[in-house]
């Protein structure tokens, strides 16, 4: 091995060191990483509209959508003629009413769980108030729906009720004059009509016994 004089190693070390610092790097150091680009900031998703659901309690939905009594006892889904699926008789929802009763009416499908824990209070509030206060009308508004089943279903269940089947125009009237979703059945939209032509689209959401109570109460005239 050669041996470097003292002097000269120093000088070589000033050296290397000098080139070090013209570089912008150290190096004793090990390569610094390429700059990070800047986080972006987090978004905030838009909300979604929540659609109302048995179980949840929605907010007031009550509206009287007629101008006027008149025009309510003369609007398409009043005037249509229904069947009864228990008798084969035909009905009016107008002709109901001027019999001096209220009517409740229900839109419903057979497969809906949550409508027929809905018929079954509506029964228990009848039964409270007195079965001939108020006509309870109930309609499937599935088009995969007939009378037959619906009869069915009705006698399955013991309900006193009317039950009919909508079909497409009286779906489409109660659409028009309500939105559509009075024919979402599991929303158990209900929608009572006074003899005078009062009407009240309930809050979308299941309604307690006390609440159909105060309903029939308050449309007595």
């Amino acid at each position: 091995m050669i041996a470097v004089p003292r002097r000269v190693a120093l000088a070589l070390v000033t050296a290397a060191l000098a080139v070090g610092a013209c570089s912008g790097a150290s190096p004793a150091d090990p390569a610094s990483p390429a700059t990070a680009a800047p986080e972006a900031p987090a978004v905030t998703p838009a909300t979604t509209p929540v659609s109302t659901d048995a179980g949840s309690t929605p907010p007031d939905a009550s509206a009287t959508p007629s101008a006027t009594p008149a025009a309510a006892l003369a609007a398409p889904w009043a005037t249509a003629e229904l069947v009864n699926v228990a008798t084969d008789e035909p009905f009016t929802i107008a002709g109901l009413l001027a019999a001096g009763r209220p009517v409740i009416l229900e839109t419903m499908a057979i497969w809906c769980t949550n409508c027929l824990a809905q018929q079954q209070r509506i029964e228990e509030a009848l039964e409270r108030v007195g079965p001939e206060s108020a006509a309870y009308v109930v309609l499937a508004v599935d088009p995969a729906e007939d009378a037959a089943k619906l009869a069915r279903y009705r006698d399955q269940h013991g309900f006193e009720g009317m039950y009919a089947v909508a079909g497409r125009d009286v779906a489409r009237a109660l659409a028009a004059e309500f939105g559509d979703q009075v024919l979402n059945p599991p929303a158990t939209p209900v929608v009572v009509i006074s003899p005078s032509g009062r009407v009240t689209l309930t809050g979308y959401g299941p309604k307690s016994v006390d609440d159909i109570t105060g309903l029939v109460e308050e449309h007595r005239s």
